[in-house]
């Protein structure tokens, strides 16, 4: 599978738990933590994915090292602001990774592997 395609399924997911926490109440029940949990994973990967695809290089340390920041920037940005015992601080940036990757998903459906996407330079 691509990682265009982990990435934005990986986003997808986790919006979706997250929506789904949200919706659900938050709290303290085990389910729900569980599901907080699975979401953060998820949206993490994402980024990662995302994230070590940017490089276009073979180097695969040089991947790894731009997936983990990747993904650590995500983590850092969803933590920094988020205020109390809030569900829907989570459920928002679920509606966000659930859009971005239903978004993602349904953009590349129609393309050809092999095909450059478009513009001269892609010839």
């Amino acid at each position: 599978m691509p990682p265009a395609k982990i990435s934005a399924s990986a986003a997808l997911l986790g919006g979706v738990l997250w929506i789904l926490h949200a919706l659900l109440g938050g709290g303290s029940d085990p389910f729900l933590g569980t599901l907080h949990l699975l979401g953060l994973g998820c949206v993490l990967v994402a980024a990662a994915v995302f994230g070590s695809s940017l490089v276009k290089s073979d180097a695969v340390g040089m991947r790894v090292v731009v997936g983990l920041a990747s993904g650590l920037l995500a983590l850092s940005l969803i933590e920094a602001f988020r205020m109390s015992d809030t569900p829907w601080y989570d459920g928002f940036r679920g509606i966000v990774a659930a859009v971005i990757g239903a978004t993602s998903l349904l953009r590349g459906r129609g393309r050809s592997p092999g095909r450059p996407t478009a513009g001269a330079h892609s010839r």
